[in-house]
């Protein structure tokens, strides 16, 4: 992509996109979307893991994730994380399961000044007005990845990666 000086830049995104035959399945048009990495993944080793799985000929970076009896492919992730949640970390507010990363993520977004229209093109919501229907993959990749290099979680710090992945 092109920046603001027309300077030629490069960032890796994570593209989130409908795939009914492999059980993926979006709630809506902005759902289509880019997400760029965070630097703090790719210090990580989020890139190693990805060439790994590309190196292995898996056709998804989580092959583990197995499918629902409804076909979703998130579904009994969702079910062992509340349970990893309630019986490991003990977290007893029911309220509070993995959808919350995203209610996390919008909060922390808007403490660090990302514009509603970034903040919503990355998580894949739309606003009630109609111009915000147009977007998705359409979105300008710039303002998304400046929007995801200036997001923070003051205080929170990644644990080192994997020895495997370092």
């Amino acid at each position: 992509y092109q920046d603001a000086e027309d300077k030629d830049r490069k960032a890796w995104v994570i593209r989130i996109v409908e795939d009914e035959r492999d059980g993926l399945t979006l709630k809506n048009a902005s759902s289509n979307r880019r997400v760029p990495i965070h630097q703090a993944l790719i210090d990580l080793g989020f890139l190693r893991y990805v060439d790994a799985a590309r190196d292995k000929g898996q056709a998804r970076i989580f092959p583990d994730l197995k499918p629902d009896r409804y076909g979703s492919v998130t579904g009994n992730w969702t079910k062992w994380f509340g349970y990893h949640l309630r019986e490991v970390c003990g977290v007893s507010d029911k309220r509070i399961t993995f959808h919350s990363f995203r209610h996390s993520f919008k909060h922390y977004a808007r403490a660090c000044g990302l514009d509603k229209a970034v903040n919503d093109a990355i998580t894949g919501h739309e606003g009630g007005d109609v111009a915000d229907q147009y977007g998705g993959l359409e979105y300008p990749l710039p303002p998304l990845v400046e929007g995801m290099a200036r997001y923070r979680v003051p205080g929170f710090t990644l644990p080192p990666p994997p020895a495997s992945l370092r």
